[in-house]
């Protein structure tokens, strides 16, 4: 789902109930990026759907080797769009609520900024499983560091929102109760500044 307002620019990932990304989902999500490069917003904002997840990771209509290749040429183009997004300083910003496992934790760290809801959680899948190449050999490392990367791979460890906030990961956390009312004033904010948070 795309839609734009005040300079913003809204991916919204909506695949009830938990937001999985699959190839076609990453193919939309690709165009749009692209499209969002022509209509040149100052912010895109990536979020999930309902209440209880961001996006939980991916879904493979059948578990095969042609799936799997198609899933990962699709989440290279993915990838490749958000790097042409930030080439020409167009802000992005995760807003999480709920679940961020898998993929979605690593779409979210592709971002410039990510913005969680206290309930929100962050769990990485294991190396194997690794969907966005850049997200775990770039973005991540930068955030938390390669040695918690690792560990957090490993561990299949989830994280709340305050310990990712404290490792780097998250940028800001906000209060449920005032969720709407603070992220429509930090995105004003953001779109403003008109350059990378």
């Amino acid at each position: 789902m795309l839609g734009i307002h005040k300079d913003v620019l809204w991916l919204i990932l909506d695949r009830p109930p938990l937001n999985a990304l699959t190839v076609d989902v990453l193919e939309r999500l690709t165009i749009a990026m692209y499209k969002s490069l022509r209509e040149a917003p100052r912010l895109v904002v990536f979020t999930g759907m309902g209440e209880q997840a961001f996006c939980t990771g991916v879904e493979l209509l059948d578990d095969t080797a042609e799936q799997r290749d198609a899933l990962a040429k699709a989440a290279r183009n993915a990838d490749e769009a958000l790097a042409k997004l930030r080439a020409r300083s167009i802000a992005t910003v995760a807003l999480v609520k709920g679940h961020a496992f898998g993929a979605g934790c690593e779409l979210a760290a592709l971002c410039d900024t990510i913005i969680a809801r206290e309930d929100a959680r962050f769990r990485l899948a294991a190396a194997n499983g690794k969907v966005f190449p850049s997200a775990v050999s770039r973005c991540l490392p930068a955030l938390v560091g390669q040695e918690k990367t690792v560990q957090l791979m490993e561990s299949g460890e989830t994280l709340s929102a305050q310990e990712a906030f404290r490792l780097g990961l998250v940028h800001q956390v906000l209060a449920k109760r005032r969720f709407l009312s603070d992220t429509e004033e930090l995105l004003v904010m953001l779109a403003a500044l008109g350059a990378r948070a």
